[in-house]
């Protein structure tokens, strides 16, 4: 030991170690431990305690401290007390008027109860002074005061001046008893502590617990100070919120005006019984928001976005309209050439509204064709027709089911979708509303816009369409939706089936001339401020442009050619006006014939090269489906020494390869019958090219073309001049039908081809394209490949051609 010492407070005087006395009376304490250097105020109240006081109690007197065991116990012995407690000093006593007295006690000397010696008139126990080791030194001393300070710093009940005391106190051990008894331990920790004789070891473990009660104190000071601060936030705000309200009504620009407006609108616009549950019971909830102290905050502003939906949504039945179908019809002839399938169908909606009075039901219909052929204006020229607003949403790109349902009003910035804000912007429950580009839509982790939209389009189930955003039904079956697409393989199948598909097919020469004539120059003239007579092209010098400069289904490479055409003229008005001021650009005409055309636009940028290119064998000429419209297929053979391998070029698809195969196939097996050698299948490696390698090609259309062109290849004859063909082939010779025939004629016929085979399973098809579009085409059909190869193939012998005829019978009924 470094040094044994009797403890008492650095102001008390210390009691030389021989006065301690042995025996002292003895007070038990029920729920205090009493620490040497402390005053301890107690009510002595017990029977035996009261006779100790009226005998003993004087101030000066040393009495013995010891904490009981059972709080609750009035009869206390040596077993039911700690040993270890404290000698103390009596300071004051005070007798109470309801019995007992109110001592004030100060720790002196830390004792150990040896035995009790006597039990009446009061206890009165054998002791012995505990000593202490001192062994922490100055800097330890300093250090644990350090953690004392920063603990009564943030500790919100001490008062600053024990910071000073703290300061003051050079006995480490007197320091630790005054934390330990002011701490919240329990009274076993608390006599644990005073029984320590290492005053290094106490402080040490109060240093630990001073720390973690420091950080939390810290923290706890923290929460109440950021809960003052937005109280005091809030308290301000609302005062502010109250002051600004007064000058407002001073002014007479008060909040609750626009509020009661919004109410009133509410109030008196015809909604369903569902909807004006939902609007009474958010109206509530925005009086009981803007009334709180916060004044609204983000959540009533959501309320006002969504109450002012409802205001703006139309939800009233839609107006009945005059319908006149011979007005409608006139309209629609002038903003269009051709499309007689769209028109008839949209006569035909409006036959059943004029006779039914309003509030049947809509025909959801897809236009489906090439670019630039019209749909997104015929969608404009159908709402003129029959007297309805346009609204239109692009899907182009579309990834995101929300742009279709909105987002939910939970989050922050939330939208109700494209459906609801374009009836919010066209205000009527029946508009025309466009779809555009719905086979353009995509899937993301975002969801399926086209899932989304199969309750849109489908007339069962829009009646009651649910935006998120709303949260509520919404009857859409009023609606006309009008969609647009260029392929309708991009769309899914559960989508398609709930709408009427109105395929367009691309324009003939004659009626691009026409749309160019009617509609396109003088729009043109228009927005270069032009007189109409300013340009003037003749018939030829339009055939022209469309035969040689543009080759495309729609008219929109042709307008973007006018344009230029449109501008030159310009630029030689305004120069000549320049060159003569005195006779001015109005009433100068500018003509513009054949000739013309290609000092303007240049050369010629398309070509009809079908003659020449069926001028060898080895070449036909097939037609083929394209999502812009039809085109003309070139579809090349050539052989060469080698082994029978056939090699496929041109960026090919499977489908278009595999009908390659069979083509092979196919006149492997009938060499004889055509007057082939076979041993050239085994002597040769054959190759197919199609042209234009950097366009992807596929489908099973091409198989009568390749077929036909290795007939021609090793047969040595040319395929007939002036014909395109299209149509699936089996092993067995049979043609079997395609789509796209009218694009097909089409591209035919602008590439001056004036006969088409066809698969007999097409007649009907074909037969359905107007005659303005089939006039100077013939279209022969075949249902056997030999029928077709005969015709194909002139060169080939008739009597070969009829044997091989029948021995394809034979095989027929022998495979």
């Amino acid at each position: 030991m470094k040094s044994v010492i009797r403890f008492a407070d650095q102001n008390i005087t210390e009691i030389p170690l021989n006065e301690v006395p042995r025996e002292v009376p003895v007070i038990p304490l029920r729920n205090a431990v009493l620490f040497p250097g402390v005053l301890l105020p107690v009510f002595v109240g017990r029977t035996d305690s009261v006779r100790l006081i009226e005998a003993a109690g004087k101030p000066g007197a040393l009495v013995g401290l010891f904490t009981q065991r059972s709080p609750g116990d009035e009869e206390v012995d040596f077993k039911g007390l700690h040993t270890t407690g404290t000698l103390a000093e009596i300071h004051r006593v005070i007798p109470m008027s309801e019995g007992g007295f109110q001592v004030l006690l100060q720790g002196v000397q830390k004792i150990e109860l040896l035995e009790i010696k006597e039990r009446k008139p009061f206890l009165k126990g054998r002791i012995q002074p505990l000593g202490e080791i001192q062994d922490l030194d100055v800097r330890g001393h300093a250090e644990f005061q350090e953690y004392v300070g920063r603990y009564v710093q943030v500790h919100p009940g001490i008062p600053d001046e024990i910071g000073a005391f703290v300061k003051r106190v050079t006995n480490s051990s007197a320091l630790a008893n005054q934390i330990v008894f002011f701490s919240q331990r329990e009274n076993e920790e608390k006599i644990e502590l005073l029984r320590m004789s290492s005053v290094a070891e106490k402080v040490q473990i109060l240093k630990a617990q001073l720390a973690e009660e420091t950080e939390q104190l810290k923290m706890d000071q923290e929460v109440r100070n950021k809960v003052e601060e937005d109280t005091s936030k809030m308290q301000r705000e609302f005062y502010l919120r109250k002051q600004l309200e007064a000058i407002r009504k001073e002014l007479g620009e008060n909040d609750d005006d626009e509020t009661d407006e919004l109410e009133k609108q509410l109030r008196e616009k015809n909604l369903p019984e569902h909807v004006r549950k939902a609007v009474d019971k958010e109206l509530r909830r925005m009086r009981r928001i803007q009334e709180s102290p916060q004044g609204g905050g983000l959540e009533g502003g959501q309320i006002r976005n969504w109450l002012e939906l409802i205001a703006e949504l139309p939800f009233s039945e839609p107006e009945p309209r005059a319908i006149s179908l011979s007005t409608a019809a006139r309209v629609l002839d002038e903003d269009h050439e051709g499309l007689e399938e769209v028109k008839k169908r949209i006569l035909e909606y409006l036959a059943v509204e004029k006779h039914t009075g309003g509030g049947s039901r809509t025909p959801i219909l897809c236009l489906v064709g090439p670019p630039g052929v019209g749909k997104t204006s015929l969608a404009r020229s159908i709402a003129r027709a029959i007297d309805r607003p346009l609204v239109r949403a692009a899907l182009g790109g579309m990834r995101d089911e929300a742009e279709i349902r909105g987002h939910r009003r939970t989050y922050v910035g939330a939208l109700p979708g494209k459906i609801l804000s374009a009836l919010k912007k066209a205000e009527t429950r029946d508009p025309v509303f466009l779809l555009d580009e719905i086979d353009k839509t995509g899937v993301s982790y975002q969801g399926d816009p086209a899932a989304a939209l199969l309750e849109v389009l489908d007339p069962e189930q829009n009646h009651s369409f649910e935006d998120h955003y709303l949260g509520l039904s919404y009857d859409l079956s009023r609606v006309l939706f009008i969609c647009t697409a260029n392929n309708l393989d991009t769309i899914p199948l559960p989508l398609r089936d709930r709408m009427e598909i109105v395929q367009i097919s691309g324009y003939t020469l004659n009626e691009k001339a026409q749309i160019a004539r009617k509609h396109l120059l003088p729009g043109i003239l228009k927005d270069l401020k032009l007189e109409p007579t300013s340009i003037v092209l003749t018939d030829g010098a339009l055939h022209r442009i469309i035969d040689a400069h543009t080759r495309e289904a729609g008219v929109r490479s042709l307008k973007r050619k006018l344009e230029s055409i449109a501008r030159k003229g310009l630029r030689q008005l305004m120069e000549e006006q320049e060159r003569n001021p005195e006779r001015g650009a109005e009433g100068e005409t500018l003509r513009y014939d054949t000739e013309d055309i290609e000092k303007i636009l240049g050369r010629d940028r398309f070509y009809r090269d079908a003659n020449e290119a069926t001028g060898r064998p080895g070449v036909a000429v097939g037609l083929a489906w394209t999502p812009v419209g039809g085109d003309i297929l070139y579809i090349e053979a050539t052989a060469y020494p080698g082994r029978g391998n056939l090699r496929l070029s041109g960026q090919l698809g499977d489908v278009m390869k595999e009908s390659a195969q069979a083509a092979l196939s196919f006149l492997r097996a009938h060499a004889e019958e055509l007057g082939i050698d076979a041993k050239l299948f085994h002597r040769s490696d054959i190759h197919v090219h199609i042209p234009s390698g950097a366009i992807p090609k596929d489908g099973p259309s091409a198989g009568v073309t390749l077929l036909s062109a290795l007939a021609s290849l090793f047969t040595g004859k040319r395929v007939a001049p002036d014909i395109a063909m299209t149509g699936e082939i089996s092993l067995r010779g049979r043609i079997l039908p395609v789509g796209g025939i009218k694009e097909k004629v089409l591209a035919a016929r602008a590439a001056g081809i004036h006969r088409v085979f066809l698969p007999e399973k097409n007649r009907a098809e074909f037969a359905e394209i107007p005659e303005h579009v089939t006039e100077g085409i013939e279209a022969i059909y075949f249902a056997d490949m030999m029928e077709l190869l005969r015709q194909a193939v002139p060169g080939l012998p008739a009597r070969q051609a009829e044997q091989a005829g029948i021995q394809l019978e034979r095989h027929r009924d022998g495979w």
